[in-house]
């Protein structure tokens, strides 16, 4: 793909609240401002753009081969001008298409930390270099989930160039993120107006399909359901209708439509971004959702999984969404249980490497109740793995009252419980491996 286009995502993100809000991720490109300064017409980059012959996996995965060299070969050559001629023209004209490689690539900390030095050089040259830095730092905040410092850096940009429907779009999507749905709305309406008069002069760059998604997500929010459906289709709407429909027969067809839409909505993650990307993780769980609403559990617990996988994984880490998509996952085992079907030790035993991951990276955050209560629930998927050993030791460094709170004594409590199991399997051998399975 071209160095200076952006793929544009409809990714559903988890902001970093405690309350968790869906929003679609439709940021524009970096070099999309600075076009409209320079009077260029700049197309639209969406999903649709990207080229049919790279639409088969295959194809998708030589692409991304390719991108990985271009990636090498632009970093070599970008480090080599900047020791030799400085943050020059010649040099940022190397960084942002750089940048947008690592943009594509997801190298979100490798762009944080180089923009901190080239925003104060490009604010100083002013112009379209200025416009370039500050969208291309919002655009990599934003992905960092610090939506009030993105929301900062465009409110920056409609003063140096005036409102467009693309900014429009990236600051509804930003505000809705931080909860201020007006002012949202706001925006989302104003970038449809302004995208209608873009229609009628022939030069369009911004996205009706996420605008109208950005106003429906808002919707939802606020239980206007119906209002919502209106503006966009979206399997999270159709399930929260469903769950609310008294006739029997509509209530499936609503649920059955949501599984439909999630199957596609994976696929088309998994063949624009890669099976392994990051970003698919929020179509996993909205299709674990759907899987859990039909009854199909098993698919529920593989589509959990396979997400939980991927928030371990992604550069902006995000523990509420880790958290969140592990409940369920939980959830959707203790489902099984109840039905039944007994505990699946053997997949427990599969998620300690994502566990195991995503302890890594709780343990350089704050030890404030957040990391205490992840500790807590990473103990339990341990003791259903039977490794009682290693739960134990978890939950004796989570030892501090000030920081768990009330978390404190369900911690302390299967802590006993591991350190019985323990003391059960070296008094009697097998006799331990029995009485966990019977627990």
């Amino acid at each position: 793909l071209p160095a200076a286009q952006h793929l544009e995502e409809s990714t559903p993100k988890m902001s970093s609240t405690p309350a968790p809000r869906d929003i679609t991720s439709h940021m524009s490109s970096s070099a999309l401002l600075a076009a409209q300064l320079s009077g260029e017409r700049t197309p639209a980059t969406s999903s649709s753009a990207v080229p049919e012959v790279a639409q088969e996996s295959g194809q998708m995965e030589e692409l991304v081969e390719l991108q990985l060299v271009e990636e090498v070969r632009l970093e070599k050559l970008f480090w080599e001008q900047k020791a030799q001629r400085g943050l020059d023209e010649v040099t940022l004209d190397t960084f942002f298409k750089l940048f947008d490689m690592w943009i594509q690539l997801y190298r979100l900390n490798k762009c944080r930390e180089v923009l901190e030095e080239v925003v104060p050089v490009c604010e100083a040259k002013g112009g379209n270099w200025h416009i370039k830095a500050i969208q291309a730092l919002a655009f990599t905040v934003w992905k960092q989930s610090n939506f009030a410092l993105a929301a900062e850096l465009f409110q920056k940009i409609e003063a140096l160039v005036g409102p467009s429907a693309a900014l429009c779009e990236n600051m509804g999507h930003t505000y809705s993120s931080l909860g201020n749905y007006p002012k949202a709305s706001e925006y989302f309406r104003m970038g449809l107006e302004i995208l209608n008069q873009e229609d009628q002069s022939g030069r369009t760059v911004g996205d009706r399909a996420g605008m109208l998604l950005g106003l429906g997500l808002i919707e939802d929010r606020q239980g206007h359901h119906q209002e919502a459906l209106t503006a966009v289709s979206v399997a999270k709407i159709l399930l929260k209708i469903a769950a609310s429909e008294s006739d029997a027969a509509k209530k499936r067809s609503m649920e059955e439509e949501a599984v439909r839409l999630g199957e596609e909505n994976v696929a088309i993650f998994e063949v624009t971004c890669g099976a392994d990307s990051p970003l698919t993780a929020s179509a996993l769980k909205g299709l674990g959702e759907a899987y859990k609403r039909r009854g199909r559990r098993e698919d529920a617990i593989k589509a959990y999984a396979k997400a939980y996988l991927l928030e371990a994984l992604k550069d902006s880490f995000d523990l509420v969404s880790v958290m969140e998509v592990h409940n369920e996952l939980f959830d959707a085992h203790l489902a099984q249980i109840t039905a039944g079907v007994g505990i699946d030790r053997k997949a427990f035993k599969s998620y300690l490497s994502t566990v195991e991951k995503v302890l890594a990276r709780v343990k350089l955050m704050p030890q404030d109740a957040n990391a205490g209560a992840y500790y807590k629930a990473a103990g339990e998927f341990m003791a259903f793995a039977e490794d009682y050993a290693g739960a134990d030791m978890l939950l004796t460094e989570d030892d501090k009252e000030e920081l768990v709170g009330r978390l404190i004594v369900t911690c302390q409590e299967l802590k006993d419980f591991c350190t019985k199991q323990l003391a059960a399997a070296c008094a009697g051998g097998s006799s331990g491996s029995s009485s966990s399975r019977g627990s």
